[in-house]
């Protein structure tokens, strides 16, 4: 959950010495994060679900723009659908994991999630 409270979430490196953001709010909401790594242990562009309509200007700071090159999609809930899996294959898995001869395969595997299978 994001959000203000008792607890907090920061988004940001596990290194001390890198500075991290923890923006202050009155609700709370969902977000969801999406992650994947290739077999050679390369990770793929991270991928965040916000809950909304569209996404706002307001939560790319400055202090964000390191991670301004992950894939941002919002949902009614902030969780995943059929709509967003689709949207993630085409814009981050099929590009990024790319085989440079045309005729090797790639695999995916995942989890029985209804929007990973349909």
């Amino acid at each position: 959950m994001a959000g203000f409270g008792l607890d907090s979430l920061v988004v940001g490196s596990s290194d001390p010495r890198k500075k991290a953001f923890l923006k202050g709010s009155q609700s709370r909401t969902w977000t969801s994060f999406l992650e994947a790594v290739t077999a050679t242990g390369r990770l793929l562009k991270p991928g965040i679900i916000f809950k909304g309509k569209e996404l706002q200007q307001q939560w790319f700071i400055d202090e964000l723009k390191e991670v301004a090159d992950w894939y941002y999609i919002t949902s009614d809930n902030g969780w995943t659908d059929n709509h967003i899996a689709i949207e993630w294959l085409r814009e981050v898995y099929l590009p990024q994991t790319q085989p440079e001869d045309e005729s090797d395969a790639r695999l995916i595997i995942l989890d029985g999630h209804r929007s990973h299978v349909s």
